[in-house]
């Protein structure tokens, strides 16, 4: 895929190196859209299958990557799940991860995306049988419309009139953006297709009539499962059926048009490695270096093999000694302390192993969670954080729209899983992203939080030269953690079940870079330099008194200004 503004062959060499060097990163595709209203760029991104994070996690960090380039919109998989779905013939998938659109490589991924024997002929077998049996369930719900309204059961006949736009859209979805949304709300899939595709504009929000319609939609399959009162206007219902039946006959032109394109795309792979070197020049010898060099990559692929290894301890440990539905990654990272010089006797590696796991349970098992949760630190030297949660807890936030849990469940599949039930979430249908309103909210709250947080700040400074050692060092602590819950609630709307600095810390560590710089667990002294810290307001409240002194005061002092400057810039852009 050739670019020929020169502005924009810089800016694609720009993103490539930012986002390589930030993301654990298998392969990009680049398309490119001319001919909609505004022409952009795609990136299609797949993500390294060794990569823990879920896509809900990294997707906003990647778009906040890509703010400065408007012109270039992404969509994020992971490798081996877009190898899965080549097989199940997406359209979308096969078009736009062409070999020849490849602009970047992991040159050292082994990854063969292509599956064994992947040719168009198969492919295009795979997309007419998904076809006919999306197709098969529209025809069925539409028949069950005309069979209702004959019958005058208006609620029933608008339920299945809304299923017909549903499951129509979401077969789109997958055949235009490669994946279909989870949510019930037309409204919602509607916004999520016409930006990539215009022609399925059937209606245009903003405009009275097509809003009462849209909303019409919605509230009808809440009200058919839920309601027995609600009312239904024949006049609606017909002013919806000439909606629907325009848009069969357009998603089926789009069909055949794109299966017409797809008999007339050549898609040869080339089994050998790729070489991306004409693409990505700027990136390419750093990348070669990387590759050549034996001991990074054993290293690379040491640690990863002893994270798993830690990660698969820790599940065991979880599923064996408490009753749980399932385990998911909220978060990984890897601390290391490497001494490598000409003394070899004292060459050392040292790695610290941390994982953020989100536990899902039938009944409350807080308690017994953080108790394991000290054990397994303890015995298996790792630094695990463990949420716990029932299901109906979850379930509950993600009817009001949790960011925090459409990130943690929507894109990823559970490491634990007991029954199949648990992957059936219901999601919302604005997927965690908030209103304006929602935000302004958001924003206020977090400035409150802030003015706390240079409250506690500003009275522990003024502590000085005196008996008052603890309070300054506590009021520290409470600066800190005001901030950590300011982070959360503004970027995630979350609300932690526990309100210590160590538990909000280690979450607000898992999600961004700046706390592990700040405060720096590298080494014993550094962990044990933070867990007094975090302890004072234990110590002080149950003891009366804190071992710290002078010198750990004004550490604190310094790293509890730059932790407040960070959250600051962070929320404000």
């Amino acid at each position: 895929m050739e670019i020929t503004n020169k502005n924009d062959q810089t800016d694609l060499k720009n993103i490539i190196l930012n986002l390589t060097n930030k993301y654990n990163i298998d392969r990009i595709f680049l398309n490119n859209y001319d001919a909609v209203d505004v022409p952009f760029y795609e990136l299609v991104i797949l993500l390294s299958n060794k990569e823990h994070k879920s896509v809900g996690e990294l997707d906003p960090q990647i778009r906040m990557s890509l703010k400065d380039y408007p012109q270039f919109h992404h969509v994020t998989f992971v490798a081996f799940q877009v190898k899965s779905k080549l097989v199940n013939g997406n359209l979308y998938l096969h078009m736009n991860c062409h070999p020849e659109k490849l602009i970047y490589q992991n040159p050292l991924s082994t990854f063969d995306l292509y599956p064994e024997g992947y040719s168009r002929e198969s492919t295009l077998k795979s997309v007419n049988e998904l076809f006919d049996r999306e197709n098969h369930k529209v025809n069925e719900f539409k028949e069950g419309y005309y069979y209702f309204k004959g019958r005058n059961s208006l609620l029933h006949a608008g339920f299945m009139l809304q299923q017909v736009f549903e499951l129509r859209y979401r077969c789109m979805e997958i055949m235009v953006v490669g994946k279909e949304r989870a949510t019930h709300s037309v409204r919602s899939h509607h916004r999520y297709l016409v930006g990539m595709a215009p022609s399925l504009t059937i209606f245009k929000e903003g405009r009275p009539d097509d809003e009462i319609l849209l909303q019409f939609l919605d509230e009808v399959y809440r009200a058919a499962r839920y309601e027995d009162d609600f009312d239904v206007d024949l006049d609606f219902l017909l002013k919806l059926e000439e909606r629907m039946e325009n848009f069969m006959q357009i998603t089926d032109a789009i069909f055949k048009g794109s299966v017409t394109d797809f008999r007339d795309y050549d898609f040869e792979v080339d089994r050998s490695k790729e070489n991306i070197e004409d693409r990505v020049e700027s990136q390419i010898k750093l990348l070669q270096d990387i590759a050549t060099d034996d001991s990074i990559k054993a290293a690379y692929d040491g640690n990863k093999s002893a994270a798993n290894k830690k990660l698969e301890l820790i599940i065991n440990r979880l599923q064996h000694i408490v009753d749980i539905q399932g385990i998911y990654l909220v978060g990984q990272r890897t601390r290391s302390f490497v001494t490598n010089g000409i003394n070899k006797l004292s060459n050392t590696a040292i790695y610290d192993y941390c994982f953020d796991l989100l536990i899902v349970s039938e009944i409350d098992v807080r308690e017994t969670i953080g108790n394991i949760q000290a054990s397994i630190n303890k015995e298996l030297e790792v630094s695990v954080l463990l949420l716990s949660f029932t299901r109906s807890q979850i379930q509950k936030q993600l009817d009001k729209n949790s960011p925090f849990f459409h990130g943690v469940l929507q894109y990823i599949d559970p490491l634990h899983i007991v029954g199949s039930n648990l992957l059936n979430w219901e999601f919302h249908e604005c997927n965690g992203e908030r209103t304006k309103d929602e935000m302004n909210e958001a924003t206020t709250k977090w400035y409150q939080r802030e003015n706390n947080a240079m409250g506690f700040y500003n009275g522990g400074k003024a502590i000085d030269h005196s008996e008052e050692l603890e309070i300054k060092v506590l009021l520290y602590n409470q600066a800190i953690e005001q901030a950590c819950l300011g982070l959360l609630e503004y970027f995630y709307d979350y609300t932690p079940y526990q309100y210590n600095l160590k538990h909000l810390f280690s979450l607000c560590a898992g999600l961004w870079q700046f706390p592990n710089d700040i405060f720096p667990r590298n080494t014993e002294e550094e962990k044990s330099l933070f867990d007094e810290f975090a302890q004072t307001v234990k110590d002080i409240r149950y003891q009366g008194w804190s071992t710290v002194g002078w010198d750990e005061a004004y550490r604190y002092d310094e790293r509890c200004e730059r932790f407040l400057e960070q959250c600051s810039n962070l929320v404000r852009g």
